[in-house]
């Protein structure tokens, strides 16, 4: 009878661990706030057309600025703006591997960096700020005009992808403060 007893408490505390477990687990994600981009109650794309993007100086920047007016206004520009996303963007090349010799191919690497302060026009008021990055692999060669022609292809291939990444970004942040018509 005792044998019994203490087989069943320890049957009994195997089984209560992993449900103490995903009880805690869940009470953990439950504070998440993630949220479904594309859900119910998130940010429309009406609301992301009022937003505009200011004026950028750099070659790298004006990519950045083109893609994102794109992917918030369909290229047009906000009829009536409500918020305005000051970006200031910064790019940097790395090689990530040596020439051992003229025949040998290397890897470089862009990195644009792209932080973004969103202003209430309303308020001229900051209402997020966030910074995203995004990084484009290219081949280097012996050949100076395909080395620079696989550079600026790997600018703007990470362009586009930083301007993707401020996008969500933008959509979570309004959806976050809320928007106002």
């Amino acid at each position: 009878m005792l044998l019994s007893k203490s087989k069943g408490l320890a049957t009994m505390r195997k089984i209560s661990g992993p449900i103490i477990s995903m009880t805690v687990a869940l009470f953990i994600l439950s504070a998440c706030q993630f949220q479904p981009l594309y859900g119910t109650n998130s940010t429309s794309n009406a609301q992301l057309t009022n937003i505009t993007v200011g004026e950028v100086d750099t070659r790298t920047g004006q990519q950045v600025r083109n893609h994102l007016l794109f992917l918030l206004n369909g290229g047009s520009a906000a009829i009536e703006p409500a918020y305005r996303a000051n970006l200031r963007i910064s790019i940097a090349n790395k090689t990530l591997a040596n020439v051992q010799s003229v025949q040998d191919r290397t890897t470089g690497s862009i990195e644009v960096s792209v932080s973004y302060d969103l202003i209430d026009l309303a308020t001229s008021k900051s209402v997020a700020k966030g910074k995203r990055r995004a990084k484009a692999a290219y081949d280097r060669t012996g050949q100076s005009f395909a080395n620079s022609r696989a550079e600026r292809d790997a600018e703007n291939r990470a362009a586009k992808e930083a301007a993707e990444a401020i996008r969500f970004a933008l959509a979570s942040d309004l959806n976050r403060i809320g928007t106002r018509n």
